[in-house]
């Protein structure tokens, strides 16, 4: 990278005494979002009442609602400052979908195709902005107002460079949702993934049963992959293909790749295990969502789906009669007035694997004795927010370039944000793009993957002097857990306990996948190229008193350097009624609560080998298809 004096002077050359020096990121920052527009502010939900909702001794207003249960008490509304009491507006829907994420908003779109169903489709985040369609700046919305902003509980075995705030959490608020600001990556998992599903009571979800549902979303324009005609598909509305732009260093990581005895392969096609140019979800150097893919397109076009953003959702209404739950529709707060929305067939939680078991537990659907404790009225009695898994990454920042180092002054920057503007290319154009798939000696199924590993350019996929070799563990024993802020359940962020490297597999799997992707420095392209192992940025901790090739060295660097990959699953966990840990069935309808389905990436009983964007469109699919099925 230039330094910061260098940044200084190649600025300052350009000033004119109009305006005054800055540091060149907010310079360049501010330029792209005079060409695409601003992020945009935290949604308000609640207008000028938001303190007065958020205290315990604000006056309370009671009223009657005809759509909620005759024996129960919902919060009572507040007052507003001048004594009246804020309207309730009360609409009718076949289909409410709560959250316009990755699943959402392809659930919506689908289930709008019959023109005799009304559809809302609530969303707690804006319309998705321009500057999310750029590629190169991923990096820029995580902890932005298009980030829910959540973190995990500290632990003392993971992130540990992260002591302060616990490790990050990354997950969309926006139309669109996490594929909105996600890294792109179009992983569909291992064929075994699906397969254990259904060997596990799951019935309807082997790999030969769900690819079709891959496959009718997917639009291959890679010449080389979508040739293979039985795993892929060029029809669907998603665009999927490679980024336009390629530097030097992608070429040299394939090349390594290939010396140390790894083959070229589409991760998405029979075999997982290799490497190669990842696919993505965009089209020509422009990111591709799930909201650009299903609903942008039909928005105009079908009168019949409502779209309503900026508007959390707060509650599912909930009738109970002497044998049976029913969901009667769900309650959400817009610009400080509280709406009701009925659904007359059904109500579909796809708020993500954070959100959609929080909506549950809020709403009276969880553990019976936890909720009793925070005097939340229980309606059925299920292990929601249990089974919690991610991806968990070690990121180290040891390759360091000298040839290849894509580093660019001031003025360069600027020509490519103008190549971009101009031509969809250049480096604003990629992510990082480079990825395999390893298998460990202690693998839980053999000739499958149990370790990912992306390379990507340290602090920027745009420029750079340095890569981070991320390992991730794709088979994950350890299981956290989702719970309600007790201090306050509804309006209160929940707390995320992970529980990373509880189970001793899990730490030395990623052990041998570090031990394994040093070995690229052996590599003769390696040596060519002058990438160099620089281990200065991972000792600068209580891992310099460890030996440096010892294990304990590199567990310490494990506890370190270790982060969520942010691909959260499994809290509403799909699985037969024997099962005590099931949350939803086979056709992701929740145990014990009629016309109520979850849809997102909580239903997934084990996560999928790989970046779960891809699964989830796939589960929205299915899911899509078995409610037409029902209702028809």
């Amino acid at each position: 990278m230039t330094s910061a004096g260098n940044i200084t002077d190649d600025l300052c050359k350009i000033c004119d005494g109009r305006i005054e020096c800055a540091p060149t990121a907010i310079l360049l920052i501010s330029l792209i979002h005079t060409l695409y527009g601003h992020i945009g502010t935290e949604p308000n939900y609640f207008g000028k009442n938001r303190s007065k909702l958020m205290k315990p001794e604000a006056k309370k207003v009671r009223f009657e609602d005809k759509f909620a249960p005759k024996h129960t008490t919902y919060r009572p509304w507040y007052d507003t400052e001048d004594g009246k009491v804020d309207r309730e507006i009360e609409d009718e829907y076949d289909f409410i979908v709560v959250g316009g994420g990755t699943a959402g908003c392809v659930v919506a779109s689908r289930l709008s195709e019959n023109r005799k169903w009304k559809v809302l489709l609530v969303e707690a985040g804006p319309e998705e902005p321009k500057m999310a369609l750029i590629p190169g700046l991923t990096s820029e919305f995580k902890g932005s107002s298009l980030d829910w902003q959540y973190s995990m509980r500290p632990k003392k075995g993971f992130c540990q460079n992260r002591m302060e705030k616990g490790c990050e959490v990354v997950q969309g608020r926006v139309l669109g949702g996490t594929s909105v600001i996600n890294d792109m990556a179009y992983m569909r998992g291992s064929p075994a993934d699906y397969d254990e599903w259904a060997l596990n009571g799951n019935d309807g979800w082997t790999f030969s049963q769900i690819l079709p549902f891959f496959k009718y979303s997917e639009g291959n324009y890679d010449k080389d992959i979508s040739k293979n005609k039985f795993y892929h598909s060029t029809q669907g509305p998603l665009d999927v293909g490679r980024y336009p732009y390629v530097d030097d260093n992608v070429d040299v990581l394939l090349s390594a790749l290939h010396e140390l005895g790894y083959n070229y392969t589409d991760v998405n096609g029979r075999n997982q295990l290799g490497f190669m140019r990842i696919q993505t979800m965009s089209y020509f150097g422009e990111r591709v969502s799930t909201y650009t893919a299903f609903i942008e397109p039909v928005r105009k076009l079908r009168t019949n789906i409502e779209i309503v953003n900026e508007a959390l959702v707060t509650k599912i209404l909930l009738e109970e009669s002497r044998h049976s739950v029913k969901a009667l529709g769900v309650e959400y707060f817009k610009n400080g007035t509280k709406y009701r929305a009925k659904a007359t067939k059904e109500v579909i939680i796809s708020a993500g694997a954070i959100n959609s078991p929080k909506l549950l537990m809020q709403s009276g659907i969880g553990p019976k004795e936890y909720l009793e404790y925070l005097d939340i009225k229980v309606y059925y009695d299920l292990p929601v927010g249990s089974n919690f898994q991610d991806h968990l990454s070690v990121c180290l920042p040891v390759i360091k370039l000298s040839k290849t180092a894509t580093s660019s002054k001031f003025s360069e920057k600027l020509k490519d944000i103008s190549l971009y503007y101009a031509k969809g290319n250049g480096p604003l154009s990629a992510n990082f793009q480079v990825v395999a798939f390893i298998e460990s000696s202690i693998s839980d199924v053999l000739g499958t993957s149990d370790i990912e590993v992306r390379f990507r350019g340290h602090d920027s996929n745009m420029y750079y002097n340095k890569i981070d070799m991320c390992i991730s563990l794709l088979t994950p024993k350890s299981r956290g857990q989702i719970v309600l802020n007790a201090t306050d359940p509804i309006f209160g962020v929940p707390l995320i306990y992970p529980n990373f490297l509880k189970d001793d597999t899990d730490e030395k799997k990623l052990l041998e996948g570090i031990q394994e992707v040093v070995k690229l420095f052996d590599t003769e392209v390696f040596k060519t190229a002058d990438f160099e192992f620089d281990p200065r940025p991972i000792v600068n901790n209580e891992c310099r008193k460890h030996e440096k090739v010892s294990e304990d060295f590199w567990f310490c660097i494990i506890r370190h350097f270790s982060a969520p990959l942010h691909n959260y699953a499994g809290t509403c966990k799909m699985g037969p009624a024997k099962d005590p840990e099931s949350v939803v069935d086979n056709h992701l309808r929740v145990y014990g609560v009629a016309n109520l389905r979850v849809v997102d990436a909580s239903i997934m009983p084990k996560i999928t080998r790989g970046s779960t964007a891809a699964p989830t469109i796939m589960i929205a699919e299915k899911a899509s298809d078995l409610i037409k099925t029902a209702w028809y």
